[in-house]
């Protein structure tokens, strides 16, 4: 049977499962059955995927490369409930419990942890399934043997999803979203540039440094809107693409699915 690898991001998973049962007054009983609904999921997509491989991949708790250069970072999003930022040690514990390996590594997002285990998975012709509802890992999809999965939708993203949903590849993702800007993170775009804007910029262009290199042969409002804004777009850039050479000090070996 040839390996599968099963990405699963983990605050992002246990964090709309806690959202859902906002009705459930009881601290202490909706955190049980945030832990009983994750069971429950995760369980349905290993049968649904049948890895070979998994992980389940939490963020880290410290300050990351990110924060550092950019304290602005997520500045504005809605903190994660206490009681359930308290209990993910107890989660891990379960998931463990059932056999499903856990990561988290000092420092790291989880999202690092995840691009550079699936690049790694593909580099050796090892199919990836990274279920989150993130559109930032979209970015992976230009490697041949990942795919990505929305538990909540049902619906898979591929390349084709990708260029029907942006109209650019899966290879300017980064250089599309530093213009115009990545809100979920807090990180601008440029000023007057939106969507489609983006894409007319990125037409027929490689990154956005070709763009910059023949600024002149644009529209004069593009001109205008581009003008001094290289440093921000690499900048940006940076701040959006997801590093894929983590060195996380694990094998392939270690996340192997066992049963119980």
């Amino acid at each position: 049977m040839s390996n599968k690898l099963l990405l699963i991001d983990g605050l992002n998973l246990t964090r709309r499962l806690h959202a859902a049962l906002d009705n459930e007054q009881d601290v202490a009983r909706r955190i049980e059955r945030t832990q009983s609904l994750c069971i429950d999921v995760i369980a349905k997509l290993v049968n649904q995927f049948s890895p070979t491989h998994m992980a389940i991949v939490f963020d880290s708790p410290e300050k990351t490369w990110r924060h550092e250069l950019y304290p602005e970072y997520k500045l504005g999003r809605v903190p994660m409930d206490d009681s359930l930022l308290e209990s993910m040690s107890g989660f891990a514990k379960v998931f463990r419990y059932n056999g499903w390996p856990c990561l988290r590594l000092s420092g790291w997002e989880a999202d690092d942890l995840i691009a550079t285990l699936a690049v790694k998975a593909s580099a050796n012709h090892i199919r990836s399934i990274i279920v989150s509802t993130d559109k930032g890992f979209t970015q992976l999809l230009k490697y041949h043997y990942v795919l990505q999965y929305d538990y909540f939708a049902k619906q898979g993203y591929d390349t084709e999803w990708v260029e029907q949903k942006y109209g650019i590849s899966c290879s300017l993702l980064p250089d599309y979203w530093s213009m115009v800007g990545d809100t979920t993170n807090h990180i601008p775009g440029i000023k007057g540039i939106g969507p489609k804007s983006s894409v007319e910029v990125l037409a027929g262009k490689s990154s956005i440094e070709e763009v910059f290199a023949t600024l002149d042969s644009y529209p004069d409002k593009y001109r205008r809107l581009l003008d001094g804004q290289l440093d921000h777009c690499l900048f940006a850039r940076s701040m959006v693409t997801l590093k894929t050479d983590v060195e996380i000090g694990i094998r392939l070996s270690q996340l192997a699915l066992t049963s119980r």
